[in-house]
């Protein structure tokens, strides 16, 4: 009987430790050779402004340009829509709706992630924490092609 109850409770601490283990891995997706995962998503305590920061991490050997547009990339509204941005920044490259500025340029170097961090005002309390974000950057092997990608958060 004893036995039958240290084995029970060894699979259930074990058990625990494997679900905490899956809930800290990071969730990451691979697009045009750059590795991308969230790092937060917040709603001001007003829920008028929402903030999500995600890691950028390049693989190619070479460094290798980044150009986001601006204007097609945001965090997705209830209407599935992108949002304008208040700021982005990527790294310490810092753009906001102000400037009117098309393209974030930043130069990814292999393994050294970068935080990128976009917040979006007017963001509307019933619609909770941001679900999806777009981004659209070039293409890396064909300039002037723009790659658009709709990212889980």
């Amino acid at each position: 009987m004893k036995k039958l109850i240290l084995s029970l409770l060894i699979l259930v601490i074990g058990y625990g430790k494997t679900n905490a283990q899956e809930e800290t891995e990071r969730k990451s997706i691979n697009i045009n050779e750059i590795e991308v995962w969230t790092k937060s998503v917040e709603v001001s305590a007003k829920g008028d402004m929402a903030t999500v920061e995600l890691y950028f991490q390049s693989y190619l050997k070479n460094p290798r340009e980044f150009k986001l547009n601006t204007f097609a990339s945001g965090l997705l509204g209830a209407d599935s829509k992108p949002m304008w941005y208040h700021t982005m920044q990527l790294g310490k490259v810092r753009v906001s709706l102000a400037d009117r500025q098309n393209y974030l340029h930043y130069l990814l170097t292999r393994n050294e992630p970068v935080v990128y961090t976009v917040k979006t005002g007017g963001w509307k309390k019933q619609w909770g924490k941001p679900k999806q974000i777009k981004l659209a950057f070039e293409d890396f092997q064909e300039e002037g092609k723009i790659l658009e990608f709709i990212i889980d958060l």
